[in-house]
């Protein structure tokens, strides 16, 4: 069985992740800017840089291949999220989204809404509740099939 609070959090799990490797993409690009390649005239046989700057290139391909196809990934979880939420009352919908998605605090919540903290606590805990009673109705449809 599906746990409503893992499910929601491994988003920013995955955002998270997503963001590391274009930070590191992002190094890779700025150390490749770095080093420098040989002039015309120079050989290139007596020059290291070559081969450095072959390997950064080689790995930032690959880390933004990496990073387009997690993102892809991401972004099909999310459209199916978005689709269990439509089927729950829109502001508990924004709730979950705001707080597991975007990573609001649940005092931030509160005051959005206008409750005490303790109130912004228990409407979160409801709506991940309600999300949990969708994800185990899936699941038991999905067995059926």
């Amino acid at each position: 069985m599906i746990d409503a609070r893992e499910y929601l959090h491994s988003f920013r799990i995955a955002d998270s992740k997503i963001q590391l490797k274009i930070q590191q993409v992002q190094k890779l690009n700025d150390r490749l800017l770095s080093l420098t390649a040989p002039m015309d005239k120079e050989q290139v046989s007596h020059t290291k840089n070559v081969g450095i700057m072959a390997e950064t290139i080689a790995t930032i391909v690959d880390k933004q291949n990496e990073v387009d196809r997690e993102n892809n990934e991401l972004t099909k979880k999310k459209c199916e999220l978005i689709e269990f939420m439509c089927k729950m009352p829109a502001e508990d919908a924004k709730i979950l989204l705001d707080h597991f998605l975007d990573g609001k605090t649940i005092l931030t919540i509160g005051k959005e809404l206008f409750i005490t903290k303790r109130q912004a606590q228990r409407r979160v805990n409801e709506a991940v509740i309600e999300f949990q009673n969708l994800l185990n109705e899936q699941e038991i449809q999905a067995r059926e099939k």
